[in-house]
């Protein structure tokens, strides 16, 4: 106990030194203080040499809080205007859906004409597509610009514990050389992308970008419907390698093995494991941090000992701060901090009674082990909201009603996630194998997807609440208390593991025909259903469109330029098992609606690409033009048509002529009409008004049910007489909320005829309307 004081001391040092007008801060003194009060009760003669102790640790912890850096050389030259930095990337490049960040070590900046050396830590943000690596001698060009605070999360702070005082944006970035980092460090990283390109290949999004999340610790993947989903459960730990996640994982883990033959060896297995496994991932500092407290954890619920894992957790602070004194204000390390707190106070009671109540049932041998699984979940989450709850309180001031049944329901099969991808990517050399495994764990991970889906859209799924932070800090400060005076007694119940063991053949089979019946029944209910559908994707402001015919063809037109988005609008819609795009329809060359498509040609097979056969010199465009090459690609101009086999047409209205390069993107977009017997789509993209006016030149029959505003409903962007032609029965607008040219405009607006319904992405999300060629029915999925 007397390491739990002299950390606390230690805290308290850092704390006073580096207070400031933030919660943050306060929050840890409070803790402090009311633990340091339990310490002064104890001075007697035996205890005067540890109160000592304390205070001169405390010092220390002062000390070492006024070394701090609080800015670096670089960063005086932000707001100054351009300049070109040199330097090497330092760590893995974070690669988004629009843009790369890199942090960099700066050696060298010139500006207006003169280099000189300096040093500072940057970050970089540069526009996608790049081709940047680890280890990399770059050069960036632009301003360099202080950090913002936003209103519930300071950008500057998180950047600052990383040493980072300066960002630059929309940087002009060349690569000079390669090969400046670590090896070792750059092999894992390929590593790691391989892997990650595996699992890429043999599922669809949301799953495979889920199951990277929780395999490699790349979450970027996840598209922000599928995050935001997952944040407003309260689910977010699933997503990513965070220490409250291994908490509540190491909990379970420890106390399934606690049931089996291996009950006193269960450190001895889960500790490499999570050692192989966070050097794999990269072994960052957050990823560290979350190994040591599940590490921590694990050992001190084997060994069972009254006062490890306090004294172990008070040995963590000391030398986390001494390295960072920062950490201590990390949001991530306070939620691993807690969780392991509250997993050390209340997982053996609550599993106790918990027990308890199910002896008291007497449930059968076989069921009542599986009642003693989802109890075991149970207890862990219960354990870990406890103490977890007030932080998320006190920093978002949101809280999740549905956490706990979530929770509940998905985190039993985290760890056949873990298992069958993690087998079924280190078996990838064995491509039959590594695929049955992969279809496999798609049915633990659409569960969890659907399962959070599911209750994100309840209307009190997140709640906004703010609590008042004395009362949170109050309620922490006896809960440290709490910890210090009293460790709780270990309990533990029925052992399903052991019963799975003793029926491992039976429960193999039953398992593997459960599947196969849940993947039947899923191939099945994706089989077409006789209609017409046609997506308008929530893209922001970007041109999107799935079409999907009576048969089942599938056409896509553009894109946008956020590939997990569009990959996951896909995988949510198409057959799980299907591959192939029939139809990819490429507009126009404009990246900002097609850039995404470069990912769509690595995961899906086309079968036919349609463009209007404009060259660009853009290398970018360039490069999606030489992966098209790949497949069939046919430019097309007014007058062209495809039929399908289930009555379905597509009828090309624009380009008048293929293009000539520099000529207007907009002036000879594709537009197409797609008919189904009595009703039609008019699908405009960005079609300008002199392209409008061209097709109403050319004569051709425009009439349809539903037309696409062009251009997202700028200024200027709709011709009354193309509108009077077309005589829409509904419109459909794709936009942004956030977007800068303030679409759509009112003026634009103001040309619709307000009985038309005007259905649009940026208020209700992505608009799905379908036909079976009679009756038109129009849903919104936000």
């Amino acid at each position: 106990m007397r390491l739990i004081y002299l950390a606390l001391g230690w805290v308290a040092g850092i704390v006073l030194v580096t207070r400031e007008d933030d919660m943050v801060f306060t929050i840890w003194l409070l803790l402090v203080m009311s633990t340091g009060i339990l310490a002064l009760l104890m001075i007697y003669r035996e205890q005067r040499r540890l109160i000592i102790g304390v205070l001169f640790i405390f010092i220390l912890g002062a000390i070492r809080a006024l070394f701090v850096p609080s800015t670096n050389e670089i960063a005086r030259l932000n707001g100054v205007g351009g300049l070109t930095i040199e330097g090497i990337v330092i760590t893995e490049p974070d690669i988004r859906d629009d843009r790369v960040l890199l942090r960099v070590d700066v050696e060298t900046v010139t500006r207006i004409g003169r280099t000189e050396p300096i040093a500072g830590r940057i970050l970089v943000e540069a526009l996608r597509p790049i081709d940047i690596r680890f280890g990399d001698r770059i050069t960036a060009t632009g301003a360099l610009f202080t950090p913002q605070e936003f209103d519930t999360f300071s950008y500057r702070d998180f950047l600052a514990r990383q040493g980072v005082f300066s960002m630059m944006d929309n940087a002009a970035v060349e690569v000079l050389s390669s090969g400046h980092g670590s090896h070792l460090q750059a092999q894992l990283i390929d590593l790691k992308h391989d892997a990650q390109q595996t699992i890429s290949d043999a599922l669809p999004d949301p799953q495979a970008a889920l199951l990277t999340g929780i395999l490699l610790g790349n979450e970027r993947g996840i598209s922000p419907e599928v995050a935001d989903a997952f944040r407003s459960v309260g689910a977010s730990h699933v997503i990513a390698i965070s220490g409250f996640n291994m908490a509540v994982m190491s909990g379970v883990f420890v106390n399934l093995l606690r049931r089996t033959r291996l009950r006193n060896r269960a450190a001895l297995i889960g500790v490499p494991v999570i050692i192989i496994y966070t050097i794999f991932v990269g072994a960052d500092a957050a990823v560290v941090r979350a190994a040591v407290m599940s590490s921590l954890l694990m050992v001190g619920m084997t060994l069972r000992r009254k006062t490890f894992i306090p004294a172990s957790l008070g040995l963590v602070v000391i030398v986390m701060s001494f390295i960072n004194p920062t950490v201590l204000t990390d949001v991530g390390f306070q939620l691993s901090f807690f969780a392991v707190l509250g997993m050390m106070l209340f997982a053996d009671p609550f599993s106790v009674y918990v027990n308890r109540f199910i002896d008291g049932l007497r449930f059968s041998t076989e069921f009542g082990g599986l009642i003693s699984l989802l109890c075991e979940t149970l207890v862990v989450t219960l354990a870990v909201q406890i103490t977890v709850l007030p932080v998320t309180l006190l920093h978002f001031q949101q809280v999740s009603l549905v956490a706990l049944p979530v929770n509940l329901l998905i985190v039993p099969v985290q760890a056949i996630i873990l298992f069958l991808g993690g087998a079924a990517t280190l078996l990838s050399f064995l491509p039959q194998v590594s695929q049955v495994l992969y279809w496999f764990d798609y049915i633990a991970l659409t569960w969890t997807v659907e399962v959070v889906r599911a209750f994100s859209r309840l209307s009190f799924a997140e709640v906004d609440w703010f609590v008042n932070p004395v009362h949170v800090y109050t309620y922490l400060s006896f809960l440290i208390a709490g910890a210090i005076v009293h460790i709780a007694q270990p309990g533990w119940a029925y052992s399903l593991s052991a019963w799975l063991r003793r029926r491992a053949v039976v429960t193999t089979t039953s398992l593997a025909a459960v599947g196969i019946f849940l993947l039947t029944i899923t191939a099945f209910s994706n089989r077409p259903d006789g209609d017409l559908h046609v997506w308008m994707l929530d893209m922001g402001h970007s041109n999107a469109v799935l079409i999907q015919t009576p048969d089942g063809a599938q056409m896509l037109v553009d894109g946008g330029r956020f590939p997990s988005r569009l990959l996951t609008a896909l995988g949510d819609r198409l057959p799980f098992t299907d591959r192939e795009i029939d139809v990819l329809v490429v507009t126009h060359p404009d990246i900002f609606d097609i850039a995404v498509l470069a990912s769509v040609l690595e995961r899906y097979d086309v079968g036919v690409v349609l463009t209007n056969g404009q060259p660009n010199q853009n290398v970018a465009i360039r490069e999606l033009d030489a992966a098209l090459a790949e497949f069939p690609v046919v430019p097309v101009t007014a007058g062209y048509s495809l039929g399908m086999d289930d009555g379905t047409r597509i009828e090309i209205l624009n380009p008048q002529r293929t293009p000539a390069l520099g000529e207007s993107f907009n002036e000879h977009v594709i537009v197409l009409r797609v008919i189904y017997e009595n009703v039609s789509f008019l699908l405009t993209s960005d079609l300008s008004i002199d392209g409008q006016r061209a097709i109403l030149n050319s004569g051709q029959q425009l009439f349809a049910s539903v037309m696409q505003l062009p251009q997202h409903g700028t200024t200027d962007s709709l011709d009354e007489a193309f509108l009077e032609a077309v005589q829409p029965q509904v419109i459909v607008l794709q936009s942004d909320a956030a977007n800068r040219r303030n679409d759509p405009d009112p003026d634009t607006l103001s040309l619709l005829d307000d009985e038309i319904p005007l259905f649009r992405t940026d208020e209700g999300g992505t608009i799905h309307l379908f036909t079976d060629g009679h009756d038109l029915w129009v849903q919104q999925d936000k």
